[in-house]
């Protein structure tokens, strides 16, 4: 039989939420989409997502003394805390987001049991990745897509954890604030310079999470640089448009010097590495590798590598 498919576009929103794994806490966006399914780290309908809450996968909390990592940002210790949420009022929480996407709840989708035996047979774990947008004319419905960062942000002498979402056309937009906030791409610059966003503490601080509670996070384990993340979100914008990344013209000098390894292409490697995030650098190579055959190259070059 002759095989086809095609993709489908389904509109949702985020919302946080943490998931617990072998005994480690992760901040993450939980993905809601309009058919009722539902991502968190695996593409779930409403009807598997209750087994995830109830089994301690998916939770809307943390217990203090434990560590919370939020991707690209850092892992603090959290002190203490007010959680919002049980897991039965949390998956309420999220059967709402729902009804508010989808208020007749038409065309919710349920996975049968032949995907699952499909997906377990092929051991496939659905995780689709979601594309931030907005709309920017609801004529022939025009839309501008984004990327975005977690950071900490002060608004109104409150600390909040914010997703910080850079638009294509340099619209920046602030989410999981009270009231969204916008801002253009040049004033980044300035809100990193005068702190307005942050990545580190030096005493506990108490965090609004909006919709999980209020968390005082104290010692991290690590974080990244907030002048590292104005770069890496400077990179995105890049990035949307098309153009070079930091990224890319970093791999093309490393792969230019091992063709030529002379003192000026490895200057060259070093000049295009340090404007890569330092977070970020363990991408440059794959997983195992990550970035350190160019640190032995830049701090190292005494060493040789084997091929």
């Amino acid at each position: 039989m002759r095989a086809i498919r095609r993709t489908k576009t389904v509109e949702g929103t985020s919302i946080p939420g943490i998931i617990h794994n072998g005994g480690s806490y992760f901040y993450i966006n939980v993905d809601v989409y309009e058919d009722g399914m539902v991502n968190c780290w695996e593409l779930t309908d409403l009807k598997g997502l209750s087994g995830k809450i109830n089994s301690g996968w998916l939770t809307p909390a943390v217990p203090s003394g434990k560590q919370l990592s939020i991707h690209g940002l850092g892992a603090y210790t959290v002190e203490s805390a007010k959680w919002t949420y049980n897991a039965a009022s949390y998956y309420q929480h999220i059967q709402e987001t729902v009804s508010l996407l989808n208020p007749d709840h038409t065309n919710i989708y349920e996975i049968s049991d032949r995907e699952q035996e499909q997906s377990e047979a092929r051991r496939i774990a659905h995780s689709p990745s979601s594309t931030e947008f907005y709309v920017n004319s609801e004529m022939f419905y025009q839309t501008t897509e984004g990327k975005s960062v977690h950071l900490f942000m002060k608004n109104s002498g409150a600390v909040y954890l914010v997703d910080v979402v850079i638009y294509k056309d340099g619209k920046v937009a602030v989410y999981n604030l009270p009231a969204e906030a916008e801002y253009t791409l040049e004033e980044l610059d300035t809100l990193f310079a005068d702190k307005t966003f942050f990545t580190t503490m030096d005493t506990p601080v108490n965090v609004h999470i909006l919709q999980l509670g209020e968390v005082t996070l104290g010692e991290a384990l690590y974080s990244a640089d907030a002048e590292e993340k104005l770069k890496e979100l400077h990179n995105l914008h890049k990035q949307l448009n098309g153009e070079q990344t930091a990224h890319e013209a970093c791999r093309a000098a490393y792969y230019a010097y091992l063709e030529n390894p002379g003192e000026y292409y490895r200057e060259q490697l070093r000049i295009k590495y340090e404007l890569v995030p330092e977070h970020e650098r363990m991408y440059l190579g794959d997983m195992d590798t990550k970035d350190w055959d160019y640190q032995r190259i830049l701090y190292h070059p005494e060493e040789t590598r084997e091929v």
